[in-house]
């Protein structure tokens, strides 16, 4: 009888302490998770610049604990019985998407024996490894959470784990290398990063305070995060990142002027603090050889040139076979033109899905893309609160989206995987309020 009761109070304990166990997890991991996808290969691989260590394995371990604890993450709904949010029309696409773009991945390998410019393996590990299950993920964070807090303190990640990075950097290699980038962390992802952190800290800066209830005013933080983004963002010598990062800042603030508080926001004692944020991006910029070659020689309509016949040769593999695709034997195609070296792909997310998968594969990607933006762009307009997140999700269709292949950026994934959820989260809650109100 005493066994009985004590098994039965062991129980009781060991679910009051899962119960406290999920409740801290939840509240501390949406922010660690997301700003290690934002932040941390930069981070991670400066310091393993420093002490001299592989970043390569560095970066891969950090892949893995990512992966490893997405999928712990969502496997957990199936234990709780909230497998509901995996059934999410957003979600089927997105699987439906990686599932077609992995079947095509196996076939072309293994059974079609196609050269492949990167390792199998290296692609599934991005695509299944990597994307899928950060975008479930944050999808999920983004369902049951409401990411404008979450989004604030990334500010406050970004400055300490990008600013820390800039001070390795400067250690090792210093400007002297003339431009942002380290052995396997390549000036994009570097750039991505800056971008990001620029755009959340203004995105925070112009919200209206009745936007911003129980949440701090925009402080030094902002500014200082916005200092350290440019400065990324200059430095990387990436002509692309800093076309993105003028137009969206244009762009959002014109068309978004009316909801925002923009005259509010750069009152006298601001502008004062963009004063030396303007000069040191100058100061910057005139530091950087790279970047004065890539914007003032020859180089640059060459560059231009050369993405526009990579889009071309894709666009022409579509039309062979528009509904399935050619495949990945556009790595070999891409890379036999020899036009720049160690580019497989066509830089361009859309193009790349439609010469491999053909209209197939393409549907889900645009539905799992441009719906979530499209929605937020409506919603943005009467509910500024979605500002930072909507200016995140702009810079992941006009600047990610056009580097690398589809597996290659965490953050694009994340991106729509937080709009998607946040859609989800609001929808729910007013149909919640609708049935109150008919009750």
């Amino acid at each position: 009888m005493h066994s009985l009761s004590h098994l039965s109070c062991y129980m009781k304990l060991s679910r009051k302490n899962m119960a406290n166990a999920i409740s801290i997890l939840s509240k501390y991991l949406p922010p660690l998770y997301l700003a290690a996808i934002l932040f941390g290969q930069v981070f991670l691989s400066s310091i393993a610049n420093i002490l001299n260590v592989e970043n390569r394995a560095v970066m891969l371990i950090l892949r893995f604990l990512i992966m490893v604890l997405s999928y712990g993450y969502i496997l957990s709904h199936f234990r709780r019985r909230k497998a509901y949010y995996l059934r999410s029309p957003w979600i089927v696409c997105l699987v439906t998407f990686w599932i077609i773009y992995s079947f095509r991945l196996f076939f072309d390998q293994y059974v079609s024996g196609v050269a492949l410019a990167l390792p199998a393996w290296e692609l599934f590990a991005w695509s299944l490894g990597s994307s899928l299950p950060i975008a479930i993920c944050s999808f999920l964070f983004a369902a049951k959470n409401r990411l404008l807090s979450i989004l604030f303190g990334q500010a406050k990640h970004g400055v300490f784990l990008l600013g820390f990075s800039i001070v390795c950097f400067l250690v090792n290699p210093g400007t002297i290398q003339g431009a942002f980038y380290l052995e396997h962390l390549n000036a994009i992802t570097c750039a991505n990063a800056g971008c990001a952190l620029f755009l959340l800290c203004l995105g925070n800066i112009l919200l209206p305070k009745s936007s911003c209830d129980n949440l701090p005013p925009p402080l030094f933080i902002e500014w200082a995060g916005m200092a350290v983004g440019l400065f990324i963002v200059v430095y990387s010598a990436t002509r692309g990142v800093l076309i993105s990062t003028f137009l969206i800042t244009v762009a959002s603030i014109f068309f978004f002027r009316q909801s925002l508080q923009i005259l509010e926001s750069f009152q006298r004692k601001n502008f004062v603090l963009l004063v030396p944020v303007f000069f040191g991006v100058i100061f910057v910029a005139t530091h950087s050889p790279l970047l004065l070659e890539k914007l003032f020689t020859s180089r640059a309509p060459e560059s231009i040139l050369t993405r526009l016949e990579f889009w071309r040769v894709s666009a022409e593999q579509f039309t062979i076979n528009p509904l399935l695709g050619t495949g990945f034997g556009l790595q070999e195609l891409l890379g036999s033109l020899e036009i720049e070296k160690g580019i497989y792909y066509p830089h361009n997310y859309l193009l790349e899905s439609l010469a491999v998968g053909g209209i197939v594969m393409t549907l889900p990607l645009i539905y799992c893309t441009l719906f979530p933006l499209v929605n937020f762009h409506k919603r943005a307009k009467s509910d500024a609160s979605v500002f930072p997140l909507w200016l995140l999700g702009v810079q992941a269709l006009v600047y990610s989206m056009h580097n690398g292949h589809l597996g290659d950026f965490p953050f694009f994934w994340m991106i729509f995987g937080c709009m998607a959820g946040t859609k989800y989260r609001l929808n729910n809650s007013v149909n919640s309020e609708l049935s109150n109100a008919n009750d």
